[in-house]
């Protein structure tokens, strides 16, 4: 799974719970076939089908000591616990190494299942799951923002589902595993508030305009700027709902498969409301922006989920 040496003799996994601890070891998981699901801003993440887990393979350059990242990975895996945060499940920090292990959900990505391979299988959601998947969604990064800690990196391909289709968010918080002193750019491109140039900057606020991406893509149907790791390219989605309404009827906003959602009784107002938050989302002054205390409670008002 890796190109460069790793020395598995003088390395280990650290799990957080005895469930998984004796089943496998470092060797076992490196030595294992591994398909790329791709790259992002801290580092490439891998699915291991053989023990259905996906490897986040931490980029070096900047990383904190190993003390001080031990420190912080054993804090995110301890300290954060929400129904819909996808647990850390083990670690590993080596000299040319930094691992993170998480359990894989059989239904992949939002990104995966909202626009497929390039729009290749795409998987048809209903009004009401889109609405819940943004609820769960939303109300994990309040609960980050509750314990005084931001995302900093979100985006539909760090939102896991279920067979069910419950929301659970991956990545949380790993901009606190470099070291501030090191820039880190190259932020998700369609997803990076204007005011974040590098992964140091990221902020509540800045969360909240990511989150409105989320938003519009459950709306739109379509992907962001370089939100798959395809060819093929995604759209300014901000710009083009902007567009949007100034050139064509409401409806053309909403992803197909929604619009016939869009005359029944209460739903197409509801519609209209969440395309009217995602737009509050994305003033360009963070002071203007909703926070996600406000957006959760907005989409629970709005869709009618209970408290």
């Amino acid at each position: 799974m890796v190109s460069s040496p790793i020395d598995v003799k003088e390395s280990k996994l650290v799990f957080f719970s005895e469930d998984g601890s004796g089943e496998y070891g470092l060797e076992e998981l490196l030595g294992s076939s591994a398909e790329v699901l791709g790259k992002g801003t801290f580092g490439t993440s891998y699915k291991v089908p053989k023990y259905a887990v996906v490897v986040k393979r931490l980029k070096i350059i900047g990383c904190l000591s190993e003390m001080e990242f031990i420190e912080k990975v054993k804090e995110s895996g301890s300290q954060f616990l929400h129904q819909n945060l996808l647990p850390l499940k083990a670690f590993c920090y080596h000299s040319n190494e930094r691992l993170l292990l998480y359990d894989y959900m059989h239904m992949g990505s939002l990104t995966f299942v909202l626009h497929g391979n390039g729009g290749a299988d795409k998987t048809p959601l209903t009004w009401e799951v889109r609405c819940s998947i943004a609820y769960g969604a939303a109300s994990t990064i309040q609960y980050l923002h509750s314990q005084h800690v931001f995302h900093g990196n979100i985006r539909s391909s760090n939102v896991f589902l279920t067979s069910s289709f419950d929301a659970y968010l991956s990545e949380y918080a790993l901009a606190q595993l470099f070291s501030d002193t090191k820039p880190i750019p190259n932020l998700g491109i369609g997803y990076c508030a204007p005011e974040v140039t590098n992964a140091h900057q990221v902020s509540q606020k800045s969360d909240v305009y990511s989150f409105r991406v989320i938003l519009f893509e459950l709306l739109t149907g379509k992907a962001p700027t370089n939100a798959l790791d395809v060819k093929e390219k995604g759209t300014d989605l901000p710009n083009w709902v902007r567009s949007m309404f100034q050139e064509k009827p409401l409806i053309d906003v909403f992803d197909n498969a929604l619009r016939g959602y869009y005359n029944t009784s209460g739903i197409g107002e509801q519609m209209v409301q969440v395309l009217q938050l995602a737009l509050c989302c994305t003033f360009q002054y963070p002071s203007r922006r909703p926070s996600m205390a406000a957006v959760t409670n907005q989409i629970r008002e709005t869709c009618s989920f209970e408290k």
